[in-house]
């Protein structure tokens, strides 16, 4: 009885952790989407890594971070940028997996 507890825990830990996380993702993507929308530069590349790649709408386009703050700053500058507002989202994560 005891090592059944014990795997109903740790699935239990599982399950919720990887819905904990999942959940933070999707609060990032919404909060960078919403930045995007209000024409808020910092709050939009802050939410950005470093080594960022933006695929816009085309396949062909992907925008190394640098790259692509220096096409959208002055879209930003002026005060509208882009809305963008999520109909469906998935997200999976793998064991390796770290925040």
């Amino acid at each position: 009885m005891k090592k059944i507890s014990v795997l109903i825990l740790f699935i239990g830990t599982m399950l919720f952790g990887q819905n904990d996380e999942k959940i933070l993702i999707a609060k990032a993507l919404d909060d960078w989407h919403a930045a995007a929308g209000l024409a808020d530069f910092d709050m939009y590349f802050g939410l950005m890594t470093e080594d960022a790649v933006f695929i816009g709408t085309d396949a062909t386009e992907n925008w190394q971070r640098d790259e692509f703050i220096n096409y959208a700053k002055p879209h930003f500058d002026k005060g509208r940028a882009w809305n963008f507002t999520a109909f469906e989202r998935n997200i999976y994560l793998n064991s390796e997996t770290n925040f």
